[in-house]
């Protein structure tokens, strides 16, 4: 018996970068040895919430987007996870809070999440076989003037920020653990020459971002298209 496809969780992650003297780099976070994603690198991001639509959400977040509620989760894990909330002020602190409590403390600051400060670079969904699927996109964000990493210790255990020709480096010799994703992302990162770069490189990807990986009939695994590579 065909066992019923999951359906895929909607979900949002933030490539943060900034241009160094050395080049682009990108902020990687480390998720605890436990749960479905224990132990990889991983860009900050996380699920939809339910309060990310809600009307205190409405009231925090700048911008009407087709995708706004993505966006929302995008900007609300990347200041829970890190500490660093995107506003129409450029990068600042974020308020102490998670949920509707950050919501909440973005509105008593006078502070409004700034939803345009987002670029889709792609769109990723699971496999209908797999036990637990999502359906991602995967945002870029300038951190000119990034406050420094707050780490919320429940959901990570370390960052850091790291070009992505490293990234990819320290992945292949087994020191970071990552799935597809990640890795393609930072494929696609290390052929841009700055910040400035990939953000042009991702501009208009909203019609042409949906990555549908498959099985083949030897048993691998490969998206149906890829347009991160096209760029």
């Amino acid at each position: 018996m065909t066992a019923p496809v999951v359906e895929a969780r909607p979900a949002a992650t933030t490539m943060l970068l900034r241009d160094t003297d050395e080049g682009l780099e990108v902020l990687m976070v480390v998720r605890p040895p436990r749960g479905f994603f224990g132990g990889l690198t991983v860009f900050p991001g996380g699920a939809l919430d339910p309060e990310d639509e809600s009307d205190l959400a409405v009231a925090v977040a700048a911008g009407d987007h087709p995708d706004r509620a993505c966006r929302v989760a995008a900007l609300r894990e990347l200041a829970e996870e890190t500490g660093i909330a995107l506003t129409g002020d450029g990068p600042v602190p974020a308020p102490e809070g998670r949920g509707m409590g950050l919501f909440q403390a973005l509105q008593d600051a006078g502070m409004v999440f700034d939803l345009a400060a987002l670029t889709l670079v792609s769109r990723w969904v699971t496999p209908e076989y797999a036990p637990k699927r999502f359906d991602t996109r995967f945002y870029l964000a300038r951190a000119d003037g990034a406050p420094e990493v707050r780490l919320d210790r429940s959901e990570l255990v370390d960052h850091t920020w790291v070009s992505p020709s490293e990234a990819l480096h320290r992945q292949s010799t087994g020191e970071w653990e990552m799935f597809s994703p990640t890795l393609a992302h930072l494929r696609w990162l290390a052929h841009r020459a700055d910040v400035a770069d990939a953000v042009a490189s991702a501009t208009g990807a909203d019609g042409r971002s949906l990555i549908l990986p498959r099985r083949m009939e030897d048993g691998s695994i490969v998206p149906i298209h890829v347009p991160v590579d096209d760029r």
